[in-house]
């Protein structure tokens, strides 16, 4: 069900038939990417949707230093790497099939759909190839590529310190240079999804560090590539220090790490001195796809979870003629579910259409690609945030649908409520990812013109079509107001207290609008096609439009008179004693 979603997305939506059979993907058609996707489908079916309930119950343990997983998250990990997925979208010469991104994505879905704890590993250790194969040299590529894209060695990104958090430009972690591009790192991380583990031969960490030179610590950060095994098979000086509890992606191992605290860590510099950051942003920006994609997917497994219960389950009496009700039959879990719908469906359209940006910028010409990179630059963190922040909404209903049944451990809604509610905390927080987008992008850079440009040209165009009416003129509506209050909020220029006091409502704006414009995307391709699925599509977008795009642009008065009463007020006002003051 699932591969027929995503194939309506790719192919009628984002007609990335398009651009297969010609150019890099002259050697890709539809008929080899539907069987990608029916063959990852029938994987993640066998091999990781089982795995779910066993690895959350048993989560990773430190034995003797090590991260020791389950034999079964072994086994699916080989299985997914020997199947080939990890080099899918990498270029043939590097070891890769050079599919496009897009369905690089759907397989991401499909995985994240599944068992989203379980496919993380290997998600990292594609994401940490390709800052390798982007940024590395001949020879680092050489070394590193192959074993990681053959999933004998997994990789990581190591960002996070214990005393930083999110705030990277105060990481400590410092290099010091020991000749031909080598360095001696010393320093902690935190928060390194998994950073140890047992379930790979070695693992290669992304680093950020401070070159030390003369004593003297640089201000810009440095990336390097650090091995927990060195090429020889001997330790490099990596030490777990030990494992988070987490409320949920309890199967993904989650790290506190030491670089070079009892022997020499040692590291290479990967791409210039000084710049790793902006490195790292490649990563980052693909870990918050990533995080939108299985994000959507989580909220989407739910929901079918959930619709299916609600067939079976007998509740209550018809409100027509007093026989026996299906909960389906109920008006309130109707709403609950297409709520549901809007938001998982919508949420994958999103990512999917970022990705498929990403082959835009690839494949279009000069101009095509400019307009392709604005959009995916400003809608890379719209992706993460919005398809999480939604995401917990959609899997809280999914359990509100199933009742008490939905709340215990018999059904799977709970364990993805609680894998849900991490993504609108990784890779970026919502907040700062909304500061990013609205105090930055909004105010500084042309993408979120070229978004409204495009939502507007669609809106307008589906205007003339009486079908499409009822979702584009609350499109256009919405426009104006967002484009009024996003003047408002950096006014005056240069004063950003009003946009990192409301940048989250905000962002929650844009990121609803742009979804609106997802599902008039999905139902204009519907095109005359009448059956329940494609009615089920209208009416999902007719919610979105029409009750969850309402609800965050209610905020818009408040947001542009300066209405919020924690902005302006007195931290002790928060205190917990403030009682007995």
């Amino acid at each position: 069900m699932l591969v027929s979603e995503i194939e309506f997305q790719l192919f009628d939506v984002n007609q990335i038939g398009r651009m297969l059979g010609q150019g890099e993907f002259a050697h890709v058609d539809r008929e080899l990417v539907r069987s990608i996707l029916e063959s990852a489908a029938e994987l993640a079916a066998h091999n990781f949707s089982p795995l779910a309930v066993d690895i959350d119950a048993n989560e990773p343990a430190m034995i003797d230093g090590r991260a020791r997983v389950s034999a079964a998250l072994r086994a699916a990990l080989r299985e997914y790497a020997d199947t080939g997925y990890i080099a899918e979208s990498f270029p043939r010469e590097l070891g890769g099939a050079d599919l496009p991104s897009a369905a690089g994505t759907a397989l991401m879905a499909i995985f994240g759909a599944a068992c989203t704890p379980a496919a993380g590993y290997v998600f990292l250790t594609a994401a940490a190839g390709r800052l390798i194969a982007a940024f590395g040299t001949a020879q680092q590529k050489a070394l590193w590529l192959p074993p990681m894209l053959e999933g004998r060695w997994f990789g990581t990104m190591c960002l996070s310190e214990p005393q930083a958090g999110s705030s990277l430009l105060d990481a400590t972690t410092q290099a010091t240079a020991l000749g031909n591009g080598r360095y001696s790192l010393r320093g902690n991380k935190m928060w390194i999804s998994g950073g140890d583990h047992d379930a790979t031969e070695n693992i290669v960490h992304m680093v950020l560090a401070r070159i030390v030179e003369d004593g003297r610590r640089s201000e810009a950060l440095s990336l390097f590539i650090v091995p927990r095994l060195r090429p020889d098979g001997t330790a490099n000086g990596v030490q777990l220090l030990g494992l988070n509890k987490k409320l949920g992606h309890r199967g993904t191992t989650n790290c506190a790490l030491a670089f070079g605290g009892e022997t020499d860590c040692i590291g290479e510099l990967r791409g210039e001195a000084g710049r790793g950051l902006q490195c790292m942003f490649q990563m980052m920006n693909e870990a918050r796809i990533g995080v939108g994609t299985t994000a959507a997917a989580t909220a989407w497994t739910a929901y079918r979870y959930a619709s299916d219960y609600a067939f079976e389950r007998r509740q209550g009496r018809n409100v027509t003629d007093g026989s026996s009700a299906r909960l389906i039959d109920h008006a309130d879990i109707r709403r609950m579910l297409l709520t549901q719908k809007a938001i998982a469906e919508g949420g994958l359209a999103l990512c999917l259409f970022g990705a498929s940006l990403v082959d835009q910028v690839r494949t279009l010409d000069p101009n095509g690609s400019t307009r392709a990179r604005e959009l995916l630059d400003l809608l890379t963190p719209v992706i993460k945030s919005w398809c999480a922040e939604r995401g917990v909404e959609a899997n809280s209903l999914a359990i509100q649908c199933m009742g008490g049944a939905g709340y215990v451990r018999d059904h799977p809604v709970e364990r993805l409520y609680r894998d849900q509610r991490l993504n609108p905390i990784h890779e970026g927080t919502n907040g700062i990812l909304a500061i990013d987008l609205i105090v930055r992008k909004a105010s500084r850079g042309t993408g979120l013109e070229t978004l409204f440009t495009a939502i507007e040209v669609e809106a307008r165009e589906a205007l003339a079509i009486e079908e499409f009416v009822a979702l584009a003129e609350p499109m256009i509506s919405a426009l104006g107001l967002l484009r009024q209050l996003l003047v408002s909020i950096n006014n005056p220029p240069g004063d950003v207290r009003k946009a990192y006091a409301f940048a989250t409502p905000t962002a929650l704006m844009v990121g609803d609008l742009t979804v609106s414009w997802m599902w008039l995307r999905q139902v204009r391709a519907l095109a005359d096609r009448r059956d329940h699925w494609a009615d089920g599509k209208r009416a999902a977008a007719l919610q979105m439009v029409r009750q969850i795009m309402p609800q965050s642009l209610a905020l818009a008065p408040a947001v542009r008179d300066g209405m919020g009463p924690y902005a302006d007020l007195a931290a002790e006002c928060f205190a917990a004693d403030w009682a007995i003051q």
